[in-house]
């Protein structure tokens, strides 16, 4: 069993590790992100689950409790 002065050197040394720790894996995530974007083929599986999951969405803000499900409108694709 840890002493009082054990768990609060564990509390306080836990607080002080995750800040910097935090935004290291920010800065790494956001690294691997514009990687990512800049393959083509990812951009545009990307653009179209967004644009997929945006449509349902609206489709079920849309819905407001009528029960029945609008069909799922496909726009023109954009190049």
């Amino acid at each position: 069993m840890a002493t009082l002065l054990e768990k609060m050197v564990d509390e306080r040394v836990g607080q002080t590790l995750v800040g910097p720790v935090s935004l290291a894996v920010d800065r790494m995530a956001e690294e691997i992100a514009r990687e990512a974007l800049g393959d083509e083929t990812f951009r545009r599986a990307l653009r179209e689950l967004v644009r997929t999951r945006s449509q349902k969405i609206l489709d079920q803000l849309l819905e407001n409790g009528r029960g029945k499900k609008r069909p799922l409108k496909r726009s023109a694709k954009r190049q």
